[in-house]
């Protein structure tokens, strides 16, 4: 790319040259610094000069050295680069670019704004097809898997629920079950057995029909698969007709419709999975709103599928795009990009914004391994790092999305009013009474929680702890090998259904709460779970499901910090717009005036 040849000379020849001046220079330089042959360097300089980028003066005789003056201005070509690359897809490398060549230049403010403009709604034309309503959003998590049964992240599950479909749907607000693939379902009186029939004519995106084979194929999948604990009481799935399937309990399930609301229960194509599973999730088939179009390093674009048995989406097609994690500090974001009004104007900003915010958030914790030895395995110590941390003052410092001082998993509508358990100088003392000798305590954390972890740092800082931060990819942190490396890990929890989710949280395959529990635990986590499922009261199900965290936070197995929630500001043009109980848009019901 020419762009960037002209930035690597600048960088290494024009370091200390003022702006158009010529500087003494060889060919074999140039040609090391561009990494080409002395033929190429004089190509790419012929390139630069035809651009009048730069003026070059080849020494002509033994002793001349030749000259190099830069004319093009540094910022707005790589500004103009950057967009260049933008505009074809290519988000990555635009950073990439500003982060190797835009250090301390104003480029970023200036990009940044470009790049607001770039993306939100807009109007998709190819040629011989008519224009295409598009929302284009930024995005900063990665989409590790689109297979429901792998799935462990908010933002993906989000996804998953864009092209694929359940059995039935639980919706928060109003505590209905809707439905979905099944219109009509019953349970005998130990629920042990759940019946459902499905809708006739729900086709994948390929156009076949989706069956009750097709339910149970994806049963016994997921019984292989990473989430295969929603599964762990399930004896049977029986095939009553091509519109009728029924589980089979080993034990009573009184939520089993919930869990079947779960997004890791996707209904998959059987047809299309059982002989090419490699080959399926490069373009995965679901029965959604949404179709995949593309997937790849940089983005996910997907189409409105126009059979969809709920409704066609209004929107036609979704593009997420993603981003370098060390981008994640500039104002490039989602939440401020459904805003058609004029930056340098706050009055014209301020007038016609809605706010929309979900009902649920996220809960940040920090969970210590209990299965490594290190001076946390006293609870003194344990307890000490909890009452230095200043919850209140953690989100007046921090402020953003942060709401409240967290005391659980969940927050309640006391959540305002707990009292932070905050006392530094108890805390000198049971660190005292611990024998801590000063080793440092490794804190793995995920890029968007460094605020927090440097916070807690500081915190820990004050009393004599020394807390080394790792910072880790989501495609990494959960890894075997990284989380035994770890003496604890901040994370942040979205928990978008109470008992389901809780109980995911201590059962899921590689989820923080549960590798790090103390193993001891395990056996009576198991039985508060299956008595809770037993249960017919929802009270006394999350009253004995609360068993567990009061224990783990009594023990200070996890120090829970804050509550966030999720909040977006957008233009009152924009209609439809509700953020889900993951914290994302509901791509199916976006559409503008």
């Amino acid at each position: 790319m020419l762009h960037e040849q002209y930035f690597m000379l600048h960088q290494k020849l024009a370091v200390n040259a003022p702006a158009s001046m010529a500087t003494e220079v060889t060919l074999e330089q140039i040609a090391n610094t561009l990494y080409c042959s002395a033929r190429n360097a004089k190509l790419v300089l012929r390139k630069l000069e035809e651009k009048e980028w730069i003026i070059w003066k080849a020494g002509r005789g033994r002793g001349i050295r030749s000259m190099l003056t830069f004319q093009a201005d540094k910022e707005a070509l790589l500004q103009e680069a950057a967009q260049q690359l933008t505009e074809k897809g290519e988000y990555k490398q635009a950073f990439e670019l500003m982060r190797n060549y835009g250090e301390e230049i104003r480029t970023h403010e200036s990009y940044v704004e470009w790049m607001n403009g770039h993306f939100g709604f807009c109007k998709e034309e190819k040629e011989g097809e008519e224009a295409r309503d598009s929302l284009r959003l930024p995005v900063y998590r990665l989409i590790d898997t689109l297979d429901p049964a792998e799935c462990y992240y908010s933002f993906p599950a989000h996804m998953i629920q864009q092209i694929f479909d359940r059995l039935v749907i639980y919706e928060n607000a109003t505590d209905q079950y809707l439905p979905a693939i099944a219109h009509h379902w019953e349970n005998n009186n130990d629920a042990t057995v759940w019946t459902f029939h499905l809708r006739k004519g729900i086709l994948f995106h390929d156009g076949k029909e989706l069956t009750a084979d097709d339910v149970k194929f994806t049963m016994e999948r997921l019984g292989r698969k990473r989430n295969r604990w929603i599964l762990r009481e399930l004896k049977n799935v029986e095939v009553v007709s091509p519109r009728e399937v029924r589980f089979i309990l080993n034990k009573p399930n009184r939520i089993f419709i919930r869990y079947l609301s779960a997004t890791c229960m996707s209904i998959v194509p059987q047809h299309l999975l059982r002989f090419n599973e490699e080959q399926y999730w490069k373009l995965p088939v679901g029965t959604g709103p949404f179709q995949v179009e593309e997937w790849t390093e940089d983005r996910l674009s997907i189409r409105a599928s126009p059979y969809y048995y709920q409704g066609r989406p209004h929107l036609d097609s979704v593009q997420i795009i993603f981003m370098p994690e060390d981008a994640e500090h500039s104002d490039v974001r989602w939440e401020r990009l459904l805003q058609d009004s004029d930056p340098s104007d706050p009055t014209e900003e301020m007038s016609g914004m809605d706010t929309v915010e979900s009902l649920n958030g996220c809960t940040t914790l920090i969970t210590w391994n209990m299965r490594k030895p290190g001076p946390y395995q006293s609870i003194e110590f344990r307890r000490a790092f909890s009452l230095i941390l200043n919850r209140s003052g953690m989100v007046r410092e921090l402020g953003e999305y942060r709401l409240y001082p967290a005391r659980g998993f969940l927050i309640d509508d006391g959540a305002p009013y707990h009292k932070d358990r905050f006392d530094p100088d108890l805390a000198k003392q049971l660190l005292q009474q611990s024998g801590y000798d000063g080793s440092p305590i490794r804190m793995g954390s995920l890029a968007h929680h460094m605020k927090d972890a440097e916070w807690v740092q500081n915190q820990c800082a004050a009393i004599g702890i020394l807390l080394i931060i790792c910072e880790e990819k989501m495609d990494t942190i959960h890894k075997p090998e990284v989380m035994s490396n770890m003496d604890c890990i901040l994370q942040g929890l979205v928990l978008p259904g109470e008992e389901v989710c809780l109980i995911e949280n201590y059962e899921q395959e590689d989820s923080v709460v549960k590798e790090f529990m103390d193993p001891s635990l395990h056996d009576w986590v198991k039985e508060c779970i299956d008595d809770a499922l037993a249960s017919e009261e929802c009270k006394e199900r999350l009253n004995l499901l609360a068993n567990i965290e009061e224990r783990l936070r009594e023990e200070a197995q996890v120090s829970f910090l804050i509550h966030s929630k999720f909040q977006a500001q957008l233009h009152s043009s924009y209609k439809g717009v509700v953020i889900n109980n993951l914290g994302w848009l509901d791509f199916k019901q976006i559409w503008q005036v």
